[in-house]
């Protein structure tokens, strides 16, 4: 029903409530005077059975005038909307949804990748058939965790020794269950899609999965869940759809985990180390396992931004400086400018085959703790290394999940991984960052890790002024040189090896041997000797 039409209605429709009421009233008026007492229930019949047939007349005639019976329509619609409105999960614009699950899309071509295979952590995996197994040792967890807390209470304090253990486990569980309860509300906001759980399933939950996962990086988790098949929880730990808000286990633990070396140690173990590290300040506010390791590899923006542009200005040369100066040819050597850039050129690079054909050098940082560290100076990109593992490959489409389902305004790691998908479109790019030691590759062979890097950054989004965008811009005017191209030319073709090298001073020591004869014979004629 449009609006005119409900408007129509209560315009129409409150005028005749009101001459009814009137009439109504006169109606009662006059009975009282004239009858009285018991008659007035029949006058009341009457007047009520006179509003009636008024109204069905009204209503017939909204339905002739328009077409369409709007009677009762406005209040059942308003019902049903209200109803459906009352059903969703209070918005709660103080805690930020963090958790999210991984569009189907994306999801369905890279199931390894974005599901768990071992164990379920929070409630979008839970009770998957193949999570079952891992169900036991949750609750083994929270025995081995709630004798734990007991031996150390008891240690503390000698006069628990005649409490038994019983009613001491009893007592930690409804310390738990009371303190999660507290922020039930605030962690199942934390979720992006709605699930249905009761509040004590939901409780229940968030105590296992919480202990299990303390239980597993201090050690106390049965023989039968480590060895072989640890590799794949500590992977499943790390999946943007695996996880549980972080104050939950902080929660558990009973105080902040703020310790910076405490924090370098859990991202170690998660990404067995396979990446570097940077310290996190005491003030970083922590999501979830994921997001732990995000924060830990964020660049450092000033290092790839405050660069002095040695770019714009091609090195010295001694072979080809003097081409310069002729006019002619100057066209040729020259850059474009900036403003012939396309804009898209600050969102891509070209490959490392090209770089190198256009005179780029491509050098591996050493020691550093920041994998997104990058430079470019004087014709030179520096790169730390990464090494290339299954499990990194895991760790790295997570986490640019993350940062595209995330209200993160830089995106850097996504940038990070843009880059390289910039540096590796085939196998050989792949062989070239090897052979300077950027990429260290422990997978099949040089085309898998490009069928990687390919296919990492497809429809992932970043801003155009991310933090490497001055080096893009720079990179790009570098090799749109012709003067750094030819020069790179002559180098790889004329000073690849030694022979070439021994080979060009013979040539241009037999050319002198040539011209001296010639030169001296003009020479002597212009300027005789003296007689």
């Amino acid at each position: 029903m449009s609006l005119l039409a409900y408007i129509t209605h209560v315009r129409i429709f409150l005028p005749n409530c009101m001459s009814i009421s009137t009439r109504t009233e006169q109606s009662l008026k006059k009975g009282k005077e004239k009858l009285g007492g018991p008659e007035e229930a029949e006058i009341e019949t009457d007047v009520n059975t006179d509003e009636e047939m008024n109204s069905q007349e009204d209503t017939a005639s909204l339905t002739s005038s328009h077409g369409i019976p709007i009677e009762g329509e406005p209040s059942s619609l308003c019902d049903k909307m209200h109803r459906e409105l009352s059903n969703l999960p209070r918005a709660d614009d103080s805690h930020e949804v963090t958790i999210f699950r991984v569009p189907l899309s994306i999801r369905e071509s890279n199931k390894n990748m974005f599901e768990p295979s071992a164990v379920s952590i929070g409630p979008y995996y839970r009770g998957l058939p193949h999570l079952r197994a891992m169900e036991e040792y949750k609750w083994l967890s929270l025995r081995d965790f709630l004798n734990k807390k007991i031996r150390a209470l008891r240690d503390f304090n000698s006069e628990i020794n005649e409490v038994g253990e019983e009613q001491l486990a009893r007592a930690f569980i409804q310390d738990y269950i009371s303190k999660t309860k507290e922020v039930e509300q605030r962690a199942r906001c934390c979720y992006s899609e709605p699930f249905h759980m009761s509040s004590d399933d939901f409780v229940q939950m968030m105590l296992l999965d919480g202990c299990f996962i303390l239980a597993f990086f201090t050690g106390n988790v049965d023989r039968a869940a480590k060895g072989w098949i640890s590799n794949f929880i500590t992977t499943d730990f790390i999946l943007l759809g695996n996880q549980i808000p972080f104050f939950i286990i902080e929660t558990l633990w009973g105080s902040p985990l703020v310790d910076p070396e405490v924090m370098r140690w859990l991202v170690r173990r998660l990404t067995n180390g396979e990446i570097p590290i940077k310290a996190l300040p005491e003030s970083q506010k922590i999501h979830h396992l994921l997001h732990l390791c995000l924060c830990s590899a964020l660049p450092t923006v000033s290092s790839s931004t405050q660069d002095e542009d040695a770019a714009s200005e091609p090195t010295h040369c001694p072979f080809l400086s003097w081409v310069r100066a002729v006019p002619v040819l100057k066209s040729l050597f020259s850059s474009k400018r900036e403003d012939e850039i396309d804009k898209g050129k600050a969102c891509e690079i070209p490959c490392a085959t090209e770089l190198e054909e256009a005179g780029v050098k491509l050098k591996k940082l050493e020691q550093s703790d920041d994998i997104t560290k990058i430079t470019f100076q004087s014709g030179t990109l520096v790169i730390p290394c990464i090494r290339i593992t299954d499990n990194l490959k895991s760790v790295f489409m997570n986490l640019i999940a993350l940062e595209q389902c995330m209200y993160i305004q830089r995106r850097h790691f996504s940038t990070y991984m843009n880059f390289l998908d910039c540096l590796v479109n085939t196998a050989h790019d792949v062989q070239i960052l090897q052979k300077h030691g950027i990429i260290e590759n422990l997978l099949s062979g040089e085309e898998e890790v490009a069928l990687f890097f390919n296919q990492t950054c497809v429809s992932v989004m970043f801003p155009e002024d991310h933090y490497l965008a001055d080096l893009f811009k720079r990179v790009n005017m570098y090799c749109g040189s012709r003067y750094h191209r030819y020069r790179a030319k002559l180098f790889r073709d004329y000073f690849n090896n030694p022979w070439s090298i021994i080979a060009l001073i013979a040539a241009t020591f037999l050319l002198c041997l040539t011209i001296l004869p010639s030169f001296m014979s003009v020479y002597s004629y212009i300027r005789p000797p003296p007689s």
